[in-house]
């Protein structure tokens, strides 16, 4: 199967389980279920990445994969919110957060679109690549920032439904593993482009 459908199966099976478990109005299941969706594509992104680098892949398609796992999560994250807060439940800033989430998901899927066509040319754009590091290092703080301040601000874990008209427990259920899985998929691809330089430097 490719990667694409993989993709594709990951983004439908994710929306419907976040979607459905916030219909069900169980805060305990729509945490696990946000967790175990989030924590199954930073899974996927790993694997993905360290088999490329097994299988010395070049930085172009390893940093592409990187951020097309990222996309995949941020376009999750937009999806969920709209899904949820136009059809179910009620909270009068998601419109704001759905539309960053996917305007951030947009900009990973073309940076990975970007770095795919230059794998296909056969050349290697050296500011590219240290965006892509960039990008990677500035979404890890990101995340650890954004998980830090929903627990501190008493957003997470999630106690309470909230009254009717702030129903903001699934979005915080959403921000926590969405940023953990990003964080995850970040501190990975960082670390494995690290050992790799390490080793190419040792044997230089």
């Amino acid at each position: 199967m490719s990667s694409l459908a993989i993709w594709m199966i990951s983004l439908a099976v994710g929306l419907a389980i976040i979607v459905l478990s916030g219909a069900v109005g169980d805060l305990t299941i729509h945490a696990v279920a946000a967790a175990l969706i989030s924590l199954s594509m930073a899974a996927m992104a790993v694997t993905e990445n360290r088999q490329q680098r097994k299988a010395g892949a070049s930085e172009n398609l390893v940093a592409a994969s990187t951020a097309r796992y990222m996309g995949l999560v941020w376009v999750w994250g937009a999806l969920s919110l709209f899904t949820t807060y136009y059809f179910i439940l009620s909270w009068k800033e998601w419109l704001v957060f759905t539309g960053a989430f996917a305007v951030i998901g947009a900009l990973c899927l073309f940076f990975a679109a970007t770095l795919d066509r230059d794998e296909a040319a056969g050349r290697t754009d050296e500011t590219l690549q240290k965006l892509a590091k960039y990008l990677s290092i500035g979404q890890l703080f990101g995340m650890l920032i954004v998980m830090l301040g929903l627990v501190i601000d008493g957003k997470f874990p999630v106690t309470a439904p909230g009254n009717p008209g702030w129903q903001d427990w699934a979005a915080n259920n959403i921000f926590f593993f969405g940023a953990l899985s990003v964080a995850l998929i970040t501190a990975n691809a960082l670390y494995t482009k690290h050992q790799r330089e390490k080793a190419g430097t040792q044997n230089a």
